[in-house]
């Protein structure tokens, strides 16, 4: 229960720092939010990879490291939405979705054969040194030790070595948007430097000079300064915000799945099947399916809104618990897995293509900090029923006569993930943007009624700010 604990609090402050930092990044940008952040991860990580504490593990997992982190990935994100246009933006959150998943392939194999090594030679006579560097005897007291290799540290290492090229990597990022609406020139989508001739800014842009007249996509991009306070109360006003939030708050528990994934999972496994039950390799179906079929998913339905996308893989992931319940195996394992995956590949990436357009253009950290409010109360528990579904239902040691009642918890489990889809079908006419007029239904409305509709601006199913809020 304390790891459980310890998960879900790491988690959850990710969370509380992205809802604090979320308008430093407006105001700051993208380029010099993603130097911060890797530098402070970079030097948490190797603090994470020396120290021999307690204290100084829990520091690091608790403050440095999640404060690192809200200056990642959401930030990656923002910086895609300006770095793309509308009609490869689908497509490059598959791809940036992709490439996340990669290191989640190489790391499930890695953990099973560090695991395996240091199982089979780490062990000493009369204790053993923890993953926290910490020397257990057999009285089960814990003291500081001094500092030795183990599993978790190698898979540290591994991390301190990708920060490291991703420092250097963030001093090359530039404050850049393209044009929504325009073709992203050949150059850019090579990844070939931009000299000063390529980049023009807004003024020009919007004139009559022979300059902006030619193919200029690409545009400095100045972050938009104000108060902090009137930023989040303009932000909450909007009918666009609420109608996000709700979303977001609607598939809290089918985004939960992925840390029971996490967490759950490995140790039902162990306890289930045995200390050397191949977790990490079950682990990894995940991102090796995520790799082939996330480009394959989202080029095919790049014109599908991201909402239907949603609404459908939502189900697909929420359903996949369920073969958990019916057997207690390790293909059932294998196939909540894969059914899982399949969802995630549907849905999963066209979220961050989903909340980074309907953001008005230079508060999307704003709206980002402000929609992780659920996610923090989602988080925090997660780990804590994790730890308790699994002591109660799937204990790690047997007395006399009792059993395991592991697919309780996954029953458990599934029924808490399938609220997320049915919420979702119940309010939809209301997150999709409802009508627009006598006998014009809205575009998500009619892709979820099996029309085909093209996408052809970041704000097709949502009022404007002026419109009517209803």
């Amino acid at each position: 229960i304390e790891a459980g604990t310890i998960y879900g609090a790491w988690g959850a402050l990710i969370t509380v720092f992205g809802l604090f930092t979320g308008t430093i990044i407006d105001k700051l940008g993208v380029a010099k939010c993603l130097r911060i952040g890797f530098i402070l991860s970079f030097i948490t990580r190797v603090m994470l990879f020396t120290c021999t504490s307690k204290h100084v593990l829990l520091f690091c997992t608790l403050v440095s490291l999640p404060l690192a982190n809200c200056l990642g990935i959401p930030v990656l994100t923002i910086g895609l939405r300006r770095y793309t246009n509308n009609e490869n933006r689908g497509f490059a959150f598959g791809l940036f979705y992709v490439v996340m998943n990669v290191g989640a392939l190489i790391a499930g194999p890695l953990v099973d054969v560090l695991t395996r090594y240091y199982n089979n030679n780490g062990d000493s006579e009369e204790g053993s040194v923890n993953d926290a560097g910490e020397y257990e005897d057999d009285a089960t007291t814990t003291i500081d030790a001094a500092w030795t290799m183990t599993s978790n540290r190698g898979i540290i290492l591994s991390g301190v070595i990708a920060n490291f090229v991703a420092v250097f990597v963030a001093f090359t990022v530039r404050e850049i948007k393209v044009d929504s609406n325009a073709h992203v020139p050949s150059a850019i989508a090579s990844g070939a430097d931009l000299d000063d001739d390529s980049i023009v800014d807004d003024d020009s842009l919007m004139s009559d000079s022979p300059k902006s007249k030619t193919n200029k996509t690409v545009s400095t991009f100045q972050p938009i300064q104000g108060d902090t306070l009137k930023i989040l109360s303009e932000t909450i006003k909007t009918p666009n915000f609420r109608r996000f939030l709700l979303v977001v708050l609607l598939t809290l528990n089918v985004r939960m799945i992925f840390r029971h994934l996490d967490g759950t999972l490995p140790k039902y496994m162990i306890r289930e099947f045995g200390e050397n039950t191949p977790k990490g390799a079950v682990y990894s179906i995940n991102p090796a399916l995520i790799i082939i079929m996330v480009p394959i998913i989202t080029a095919a339905t790049s014109s599908v809104d991201p909402l239907v996308m949603i609404h459908y893989g939502t189900y697909v992931s929420a359903l996949s618990v369920f073969f958990l319940v019916l057997s207690t195996s390790l293909w059932a394992c294998i196939l909540f897995v894969i059914t899982l995956s399949i969802g995630e590949a549907i849905w999963s990436p066209r979220l961050y293509d989903y909340t980074t357009t309907v953001a008005p253009e230079g508060r999307e950290g704003t709206y980002m900090a402000l929609s992780s409010a659920p996610l923090f109360l989602a988080k925090l528990p997660v780990g804590l029923i994790s730890g308790v579904l699994l002591q109660r239902y799937c204990p790690e040691h047997l007395e006399e006569g009792e059993e395991r009642h592991s697919k309780t918890m996954w029953l458990i489990i599934g029924l808490m993930s399938i609220s997320s889809p049915l919420l979702i079908t119940f309010f939809w006419s209301y997150i999709s943007g409802g009508e627009r007029g006598a006998g014009h239904s809205n575009p998500a409305t009619r892709i979820s009624n099996g029309e085909r509709v093209m996408r052809d601006d970041d704000d097709m199913y949502f009022q404007n700010e002026d419109d009517d809020d209803s």
